[in-house]
């Protein structure tokens, strides 16, 4: 019962509008100042509402015939053998204007305002995980790195220690001829070139 009357109070059905509504009559539509000239129009009506009323008119207009009776027996005497549904409404709400006005302006602000947090919300949202997809490739290529330059300084403690000397005994010139000059060569330049691919990734 309080949740019914909130929606009715925010489309601004109330005690001042029921008050009003009493007042109005038969001939208050009838010789009210508007020509029923528009011509006959193929929008559906659902529930005694035509639906190119505006999305809180209509709401207004379906809880105004279920709860408010006086509105809801004109509209059945006057639609649509004295006007048509469409000019119903036009009165209707040209009548009520300065009582429901304030209500579907507040209605309509609300709307932005929440269309507007939920751009805000998915901006931020994205914003987010580019964010922490940036941190995370950050994290990983600097992982590669320092994983990159240990291996570096692994070969290069290698080849400045010479392996086990036990393994490898010194026979003066006998064991240092061409052939191992060359592939001492080779191995230093292959250590410097894993080494500057390193620090380039």
């Amino acid at each position: 019962m309080v949740e019914q009357e909130k929606e009715l109070e925010s489309f601004g059905i109330n005690e001042e509008l029921r008050d009003f509504v009493k007042g109005i009559t038969l001939s208050t539509f009838q010789d009210f100042p508007l020509p029923d000239d528009s011509p006959m129009s193929d929008v559906p009506t659902i529930s005694n509402v035509r639906q190119d009323l505006t999305e809180w008119q209509e709401k207004h207009a379906k809880l105004v015939l279920s709860t408010v009776k006086e509105i809801s027996k004109l509209r059945f005497e006057l639609c649509p053998r004295v006007m048509r549904e469409r000019k119903f409404w036009r009165i209707y709400f040209l009548l009520v204007n300065s009582h429901v006005a304030p209500y579907e302006k507040w209605y309509m602000e609300e709307i932005e305002r929440k269309t507007a947090e939920k751009i805000r919300d998915k901006k931020m949202k994205e914003s987010s995980n580019i964010e922490m997809t940036s941190q995370q490739q950050a994290k990983e290529s600097k992982q590669h790195n320092k994983t990159s330059a240990s291996f570096v300084e692994q070969d290069l403690d290698v080849f400045l220690l010479g392996g086990d000397s036990d393994e490898c005994p010194d026979d003066g010139d006998e064991g240092f001829d061409d052939f191992g000059s060359v592939s001492t060569v080779l191995f230093m330049d292959s250590v410097l070139f894993h080494f500057f691919i390193g620090l380039l990734v």
